[in-house]
């Protein structure tokens, strides 16, 4: 409670009984717990409960501790994971781990101010998660576990419990589920999880048939952790990388499904002190390139599931790229190739194998370095060729289309709109053109509209919950009284769109455009809008029960009567904006200071 009231930005490392817990905290709030004897176990455990379709990426998600929540961050990112389903997975092992401290003696708390971790997905009051805890301790005691202390020392829900004697247990009621749970590799944890019961409900029967001899406790190993954390120390440079820091250097992003190609090419491009994005999926990774908004994009001609045409022509319907350069890599630069990419709006064609000091020429025309900022190492190492022919399959002269029609795909779905048709549930629409369109009442719940042109589209009344509309351009897009809980707009252009009375609890808005949006009455609650542009947008009267924006533009934006109860405002800019009778209970403000 004295770290929330001096609204501490740190991690706490607590310490006792040969084990090791980490309280990552931010203004007092807590971001994430973890640590304990079963680390490993928890993670899978809650994934399971909460997210069991999520498959973090670990390949491309490096070692920054904690490796938990920092795969949270990069699921909301690129849509994998709804804001919802991360607060609830961070929720649920900040009560394991408190319930575990709680228990406790003889523990040493240490300190560690900073920066916090970057993303605040959550923000949670220590006041109202230990409640929570409590509650947990009050059923852990109704089970009579105390009773058990003289048998066996340190109970805790990390036991695992095993049947000795299965037949007097399948005379239990539901004995046969009981014989299969109890089996020696799941904890208490892990029994309350599968059966889907409190911890009381899911305890005291074990109990009593412990007492009786007819189950016995053993203690599990931890699960691995999928990577390895790295230190606090960086690493150190390679050699002729720059001597200064590169953080506000170009960012160029390489879109390559090879990561030979990937390699060679951030390799070359960060030697010469830019910074780089790769990215070997880029239809799955389209949030992650929406957010970042690269200086330059340089992408290869062919991958598996779009080529470098159709993503060019997709990247140019967005505001976001309509004028970012482009450079296509290609193996084979013909006249009918150079024409075809001009047509879609490729900047400029590199033909492989490409040097690095022709790719640092092209890339530097359209995105110079700042002199003030990187200093190359004056003996940087020889430079290596770029797609050596010898280390990478040839290509093919001619590349086949990978997506289907967006025209075809339109046109269809408009056909079958008019003759009475409503639920389109999990259609694709990839980039489509449905511009001022009318589909007003239509179901496109699940639908894949990623980059899709919905401006002036009339969709009053919509049902577009748990929808794909990374990228997408919503100008002036009527979605009065739409049901868009659960959606993804991360990068979407929603300037002057009607969402008044619209529902949008635990929508991922990250980096999206709401200039001039009206949002009167809409629910907002648990919706992630960090790094938005809500310039003059009008909230009044919204919803924004812990709504995250941190670092969003609020300048000119009204607020009045908005229901603001612990949202984060962090660091977000508020020029002018009206927060006239505005709930604020709990929120954490820009001008809030350690």
């Amino acid at each position: 409670m004295a770290l929330q009231q001096r609204q501490v930005t740190g991690t706490v490392v607590v310490q006792g009984n040969g084990q090791q817990w980490w309280l990552y905290l931010f203004m007092g709030r807590l971001l994430y717990a973890t640590g304990g004897v079963h680390r490993g176990r928890r993670w899978q455990r809650v994934l399971k409960a909460h997210c069991p379709q999520f498959q973090p990426d670990w390949s491309t998600l490096g070692n920054a501790a904690p490796w938990e929540y920092h795969s949270l961050v990069q699921g909301t990112a690129n849509g994998r994971l709804t804001p919802s389903q991360a607060k609830a997975v961070i929720l649920a092992s900040v009560l394991e781990v408190l319930f575990a401290l709680v228990g406790q003696e003889h523990l040493t708390l240490t300190l560690q101010a900073g920066q916090g971790l970057g993303t605040q997905i959550a923000l949670l009051q220590v006041e109202r998660v230990l409640g929570e805890v409590e509650q947990l301790q009050q059923q852990w005691q109704a089970t009579g576990i105390k009773q058990l202390q003289n048998v066996t020392q340190e109970l805790s829900p990390d036991l695992a419990p095993v049947v000795r004697q299965a037949d007097k247990i399948q005379e239990q009621p539901g004995g046969a589920n009981w014989v299969t749970l109890l089996n020696g590799q799941n904890t208490l944890w892990d029994v309350m999880g599968l059966t889907r019961k409190s911890l009381q409900a899911t305890v005291q029967p074990i109990v009593t048939w412990v007492q009786q001899g007819w189950i016995e406790w053993q203690t599990l190993p931890d699960l691995p952790a999928p990577v390895a954390e790295r230190s606090s120390a960086p690493p150190p440079p390679p050699p002729g990388a720059p001597t200064v820091s590169n953080a506000h250097q170009p960012l160029v992003a390489c879109l390559d499904d090879s990561p030979v190609m990937l390699k060679i090419l951030e390799t070359s491009l960060s030697r010469a002190g830019y910074r780089v994005m790769t990215v070997a999926e880029p239809m799955m990774q389209m949030a992650n390139l929406l957010e970042a908004k690269p200086d330059v994009i340089l992408m290869d001609w062919v991958m598996p599931d779009v080529n470098g045409y159709e993503l060019c022509g997709l990247l140019r319907k967005t505001s976001v790229f309509k004028d970012t350069p482009i450079f296509l890599v290609t193996a084979h630069e013909s006249i009918v190739n150079r024409t075809r990419a001009r047509l879609v709006g490729v900047t400029e064609m590199l033909k492989k194998p490409v040097t690095p000091e022709e790719l640092f020429k092209l890339v530097s025309r359209y995105a110079p370095l700042r002199s003030d900022l990187a200093v190359v190492s004056p003996t940087p190492p020889p430079p290596e060729p770029i797609a050596p022919e010898a280390t990478l399959p040839p290509e093919p002269e001619q590349v086949i289309d990978q997506l289907a029609d967006p025209v075809a795909q339109a046109n269809q779905l408009l056909q079958r709109y008019a003759a009475g048709e409503r639920d389109f549930t999990g259609i694709n629409l990839i980039g489509c053109n449905l511009q001022g369109a009318n589909l007003e009442g239509v179901n496109l719940s699940r639908a894949d509209l990623m980059l899709a042109d919905l401006s002036g589209c009339l969709l009053i009344g919509a049902k577009l919950a748990g929808a794909n509309l990374v990228g997408a351009e919503m100008v002036k897009t009527n979605l009065r009284e739409a049901s868009l809980g659960g959606v993804n707009l991360i990068g979407a252009n929603l300037s002057q769109a009607n969402l008044n009375g619209s529902q949008l609890m635990g929508a991922n808005l990250s980096s999206a455009t709401l200039y001039q949006a009206r949002l009167r009455g809409a629910d907002l609650s648990e919706a992630l809008i960090a790094g938005a542009n809500l310039t003059s947008a009008d909230l009044k009267e919204a919803i924004l029960y812990a709504t995250n924006l941190h670092g969003a533009v609020l300048n000119q934006a009204n607020f009045e009567q908005a229901n603001l109860t612990g949202a984060n405002l962090w660091q977000a800019q508020m020029q002018q904006t009206c927060l006239e009778g505005a709930n604020l209970t709990g929120t954490v403000l820009p001008q809030m200071s350690e």
